[in-house]
């Protein structure tokens, strides 16, 4: 995988920060990169969209419930940064 589809899809999650205010109190964190990781990766292995694996990734993760209109829009740009590649 390689490093600057990850950052790239971490930064599009840091920029979304679907944590809120709860991101602060994370220890682990880092720019959600660990879990752009996990993202890819269940795209790549589950064949599954930006939108399935996003909201599997971060709920599993974090226990949140995801705004569906904003998933619809981060995915849409997880999705055209796979299509560039």
């Amino acid at each position: 995988m390689k490093d600057e589809l990850i950052s790239s899809v971490a930064s599009i999650h840091n920029e979304w920060n679907p944590l809120g205010d709860k991101a602060s109190a994370m220890n682990d964190l880092e720019g959600y990169k660990y879990e752009a990781i996990d993202i890819l990766s269940t795209i790549k292995i589950k064949r599954v969209s930006a939108e399935v694996a996003i909201s599997q990734v971060l709920t599993q993760a974090f226990g949140i419930s995801l705004d569906p209109a904003q998933l619809s829009v981060i995915s849409a740009r997880v999705e055209q940064l796979l299509n560039v590649q």
